[in-house]
């Protein structure tokens, strides 16, 4: 609707030339004649282009004097270098310029006040794409600001916006890439220290409002499994200042785009998955952000599992080296530290104190996290729970002459609080969860630091019957009861450490039908 229309004054009349039309296939855009003073209202002749879309009336021509120059002819001659003259022909013809108008370039003809002044309302402050210089090195760096270019705006502002991206109008919303667009170099500029960053306050949730318990009869381990549980009393800030420059690692000043900020967490977890979530969105990213400091590209992680339905029990977090390809007896990856989730109406270390009932749910508890460090043969594990983490240590003193741990020998850390944090009075770093997972974490690296254990313990499969390989139990632990032996030879086969290998302990095949 924006184009003129063609008004019959301005056709001319001469059967010389009639196919040499150079306009649009169904309009023409502009007035035919562009040079009124020059020829005169006619247009000079272009022979030897042809237009074979549309055929005008017989007699119908542009006429000019032969000796007249025409502007036209460098276009003629090009017609024969050109790899398209058809698409070239068929271009209109602009009334102000002798170039002819091209549509075949990527970049739009179309400039800042035509765009702000007919665009629709979404597309005004939209990007003008520009196209890329060849031979220019595209940045392969992970941070997004390598990605942005700046580009001229409607108003004479610079912003600058992803050269792939492909779509021009901008979002309703605010994005990641808006905030990401706002950026400050200054603020790029301010340091930290791993030290700090391990110390800082950390959210507390609140109690688990739903509880579930486990289904016993799915679980293989029992309470009485555990039979001796000891004091880690090492597990502290001592024997960590006692490593050489470990604690001065933490001290040298880094980027925080180093030292990721955590997203917010949920405050009030309603079942046991939700306080999982907590744990791996906030915890496992600090300490994994600290692992890759100190250890360098190629460090421990923690993960989660992905659990399946149908799939064997895991535990909510397995941590090794990227490059781990060792698996378990039952073919899940094998992992160096594991951890498990309890609520703490469920778990907590104060039961062991407790009633008889209390301290069944304490050793059940740490059967369970026993249970998966055997399967996964390592010799380091926690317990986290809303208010506090308890690190454990799994399979008792080291033997030179074999690597066959203790059977139900659990050697406990003291309780550290999750809402620990900063430092002490004389300076020295308190003992905060996330300092205590990256400690226990380093504990498991493949070179064990001097005076420590290595993390792998030989416990093999079933047949191997490395559970006969245990000390008496302790006098503090309860008897159990004649149901509960009944319910484990049921479940697994065997109730006590020092019996034969059977059969549900090695596991049953299908049955075949004759």
């Amino acid at each position: 609707m924006l184009l003129p229309r063609v008004r019959p004054r301005d056709q001319i009349i001469d059967p010389t030339s009639s196919a040499l039309h150079f306009g649009h296939v169904k309009t023409t855009s502009m007035p035919t004649n562009g040079f009124p003073m020059q020829f005169g209202g006619q247009l000079p002749p272009r022979p030897g282009i042809e237009r074979r879309l549309t055929s005008p009336p017989s007699g119908l021509c542009y006429a000019t004097p032969a000796s007249a120059p025409s502007p036209f002819e460098y276009m003629i001659n090009d017609q024969a270098s050109s790899r398209r003259p058809s698409t070239v022909n068929g271009r209109s013809r602009s009334s102000s310029n002798i170039h002819p108008h091209s549509r075949n370039t990527s970049s739009s003809s179309i400039d800042a006040s035509l765009l702000s002044r007919f665009g629709y309302p979404t597309y005004r402050q939209s990007p003008t794409p520009q196209p890329a210089a060849r031979g220019t090195p595209i940045s392969r760096t992970p941070s997004a600001m390598s990605h942005l270019a700046p580009i001229s705006m409607p108003d004479g502002q610079v912003q600058s916006y992803p050269q792939r991206r492909r779509t021009a109008s901008p979002p309703a919303n605010p994005s990641r890439l808006a905030s990401e667009i706002q950026y400050d170099p200054e603020l790029d500029e301010q340091t930290s220290t791993a030290l700090d960053y391990l110390t800082a306050p950390n959210p507390t949730p609140s109690l688990t409002q739903r509880t579930m318990e486990p289904n016993r009869g799915l679980n293989t381990h029992f309470w009485y499994d555990v039979r001796n549980v000891r004091p880690w009393s090492k597990f502290n800030v001592a024997t960590i200042a006692a490593v050489p420059q470990l604690l001065d690692v933490l001290r040298v000043p880094v980027l925080k785009r180093s030292l990721p900020t955590p997203s917010k967490v949920n405050t009030n977890p309603e079942t046991p998955a939700q306080l999982a979530e907590i744990c791996a969105i906030h915890h496992a990213v600090k300490v994994n952000a600290v692992l890759r400091l100190t250890q360098g590209e190629k460090h421990i992680a923690m993960r989660t599992p992905k659990a399946s339905s149908g799939s064997r029990q895991q535990p909510e977090f397995v941590s090794s080296y990227q490059s781990d390809a060792e698996r378990t007896i039952y073919g899940d990856g094998r992992g160096r530290v594991v951890g498990i989730i309890k609520c703490y109406d469920q778990w907590n270390s104060g039961m062991r104190s407790g009633s008889v009932g209390e301290k069944i749910q304490y050793l059940q508890g740490l059967a369970h996290l026993q249970r998966f460090m055997r399967e996964h043969e390592t010799r380091y594990g926690f317990i986290m729970t809303e208010i506090e983490l308890i690190c454990v240590r799994n399979g008792g003193p080291v033997d030179p002459a074999s690597n066959v741990p203790l059977f139900g020998y659990l050697e406990v850390a003291s309780s550290v609080q999750i809402g620990c944090s900063g430092i002490n009075e004389d300076g020295s770093p308190r003992l905060t969860a996330h300092l205590a997972l990256w400690w226990l974490h380093m504990l498991a690296k493949e070179q064990p630091l001097d005076g420590q254990y290595y993390w792998r313990m030989d416990v093999g499969g079933p047949a191997a019957l490395t559970r006969k390989h245990h000390l008496p139990r302790d006098d503090w632990m309860p008897k159990c009861t004649l149901s509960e032996k009944r319910e484990a030879k049921r479940v697994r086969g065997w109730v006590f450490p020092d019996e034969p290998l059977s059969k549900r302990e090695c596991g049953r095949g299908r049955r075949i039908k004759s």
